[in-house]
């Protein structure tokens, strides 16, 4: 006799799970997990779902313990359910991608689909996308060939440290950058190589963060010495963006030197592109090089929001300089091309 399937259902609030609020004529995180179930046109199919109401949330307030809250009941919902097939996580579309991203770094070789959606519009508003995110997310986490944390979105599948939200209002909220996504949802599920594939390693939890990182976006005219108030804040990261492929001015409001004095104070700096597609490469202009120079480190194609989730992951465990460097630079779930890192990448089996 087969196994029956059965995912777990971890809501945490958002806009698929918001109500009208006639006090503040404004939309609220309210609706229970029941209702939400409910909302589906055929319920769940073949499929068992094991229910956990975790938070209530509109994903704008979301802080870094809260992603330690997610990871940490993927744990327990592993320790009493093993043999579950996979985890589906209902999140607010504002800041999923960090979510989601923490959760892949803090819980490695899960072996099972972790997927993360959510919606656009309510789940009981009857254009809602909602009920199509959630039916598709349920059948990735029964029976999608996948091992590693994900966002399922407008019929989409995307690894959870590639992906950007880049549109407010759209179905198609979310993107992958570079590669394309790690599959659809047709017909049948379609996947893509270069996935992490189902597998039965012994999974890893670490939730260990040090949340004091800073996002910095360079602009014209931006005076270096911000750079050492958010070091005196008591920042140990800053993650900066800078113009194309990781530039910095070297001229006027010079950021050398601002980069230098931070990192001999301890703080760890790391440069990103504010481009959506590309990637940092600071060493191919002398404005890029500068950077480099001054002590910081490439993000590579890693977007900003995976860089600072993943500095965030990295500082909770060393703030040594080298260890640090090493570790940032290491591809430990798909956030860096492996192409472009010294060393790292999937074997065929999918594992690092």
């Amino acid at each position: 006799m087969s196994k029956e399937t059965e995912v777990c259902l971890i809501t945490t609030g958002g806009t698929i799970a918001s109500v009208y609020d006639s006090e503040t004529h404004a939309l609220r995180p309210g609706l229970s997990v029941d209702a939400l179930l409910e909302s589906l046109p055929r319920k769940t199919g073949s499929v068992k779902v094991v229910n956990r109401e975790l938070l209530q949330l509109d994903s704008a307030n979301a802080q870094p313990h809260h992603w330690q809250k997610i990871a940490s009941e993927i744990k327990s919902v592993h320790d009493e359910m093993p043999d579950l097939d996979g985890i589906v996580i209902t999140h607010g579309t504002d800041t999923m991608v960090y979510s989601a991203s923490a959760v892949s770094l803090m819980v490695q070789d899960f072996g099972k689909p972790i997927v993360f959606t959510g919606a656009q519009i309510p789940a009981q508003v009857p254009w809602s996308d909602g009920p199509r995110n959630i039916v598709d997310a349920f059948r990735v986490a029964a029976f999608g060939d996948i091992g590693e944390t994900c966002i399922v979105f407008n019929g989409e599948i995307h690894r959870a440290t590639r992906t950007k939200k880049v549109r407010s209002n759209a179905y198609d909220a979310f993107d992958s950058m570079d590669p394309s996504p790690i599959g659809i949802l047709a017909r049948d599920i379609v996947l893509y190589e270069g996935r992490k594939k189902r597998h039965n390693l012994v999974p890893k939890f670490d939730t260990r963060i040090d949340d004091r990182v800073f996002l910095l976006k360079v602009f014209p005219g931006m005076p270096p010495g911000i750079l050492s108030r958010i070091v005196d804040m008591g920042y140990h990261g800053i993650v900066v963006e800078g113009f194309g492929s990781g530039n910095i001015p070297t001229m006027e409001n010079s950021l050398g030197g601002a980069i230098r004095q931070a990192v001999n104070q301890g703080c760890h700096v790391v440069i990103s592109s504010q481009c959506v597609f590309g990637q940092a490469e600071p060493s191919v202009y002398e404005v890029g090089r500068a950077a480099m120079e001054a002590g910081a480190i490439s993000a590579y194609d890693m977007t900003s929001e995976a860089a600072l989730v993943k500095l965030t992951w990295i500082l909770g465990h060393t703030h040594d300089e080298d260890r640090v460097r090493e570790m940032m630079v290491n591809n430990y779930v798909g956030e860096i091309s492996a192409s472009l890192t010294p060393g790292g990448g999937y074997d065929n089996q999918g594992r690092l």
